[in-house]
């Protein structure tokens, strides 16, 4: 189920930081909501268009079985600005599945896609304008956002990164742990927010089909340095992964082949 709202004229808001020309508008921006959990969909609403001008991007809104106060809030804001996208599952299909739909059944067009999850928010009004100057002096990444990073040394989790069609034989990064074990080191952007080249996220064809719900920023990350993209930091003006996860006792975490956890 899809619903579209035909884009309303509005006058240009009081909003003065203008993006650079690498996000010259309208830029794309995603999000996923889930479940009742309409105060987090409102903070996220709310701070985006108090802080961006809606002229800049238009919106792709997954709403994963959603209650029906955050229905009534995104077609609120649908009508008011006409820049919204709903892609809609009234049955919780977990987010990768989502995802791929979001970017696969209508063609993203923009050059930068930006992902954001429900529970991200913007705090300053220039946090686009500065993610474009970051692109601007930049221009070798291909994905930014706050970087983290992990160690695993689990076999099944290298195994199912060897077997996927964007790996590239490039070697895994092992060092020794504090016990003098050897594990992998994986530097990734955390999944609450990022901006990626929209052409590199379709070489990838991102997210990985075999993915169900959480671990899939690690994985995007590897996938870029797989195949020679560089990713960078950035989290000016973004704050990110501060509610609990919304389902915690979903055993759905990444799908193999056979089904099992990776991380």
């Amino acid at each position: 189920m899809e619903r579209k709202n035909s884009p309303r004229a509005h006058k240009r808001s009081s909003i003065e930081a203008q993006p650079h020309e690498a996000l010259s508008p309208p830029v794309t921006l995603c999000v996923i909501c889930y479940g009742p959990h309409v105060d987090l969909a409102r903070r996220f609403l709310e701070s985006l268009y108090s802080r961006t001008d809606p002229l800049l991007f238009n919106l792709r809104a997954g709403l994963n079985e959603v209650e029906p106060a955050t229905s009534k809030l995104f077609d609120e804001f649908a009508t008011r600005y006409g820049n919204i996208e709903l892609f809609v599952e009234p049955r919780n299909i977990f987010k990768n599945p989502l995802m791929r739909r979001m970017f696969n059944e209508k063609p993203l067009t923009s050059r930068w896609t930006i992902w954001c999850d429900d529970d991200t928010h913007f705090t300053r009004k220039d946090w686009l304008e500065k993610l474009g100057r970051r692109i601007q002096k930049y221009p070798q990444v291909s994905l930014w956002g706050a970087l983290y990073f992990l160690t695993s040394r689990k076999p099944q989790a290298l195994k199912w990164i060897r077997t996927a069609r964007w790996y590239r034989r490039v070697p895994f990064k092992w060092e020794v742990q504090d016990d003098g074990t050897k594990a992998v080191r994986f530097v990734f952007a955390t999944g609450g927010f990022w901006a990626m080249r929209t052409e590199v996220l379709q070489q990838l064809d991102w997210p990985d089909p075999r993915l169900v719900h959480a671990g899939e920023d690690v994985l995007l990350s590897e996938a870029l340095r797989q195949n020679g993209h560089p990713i960078g930091h950035f989290e000016q003006g973004v704050r990110i992964n501060d509610a609990p996860r919304r389902n915690p006792s979903a055993p759905e975490v990444v799908k193999l082949t056979p089904p099992g956890r990776v991380w």
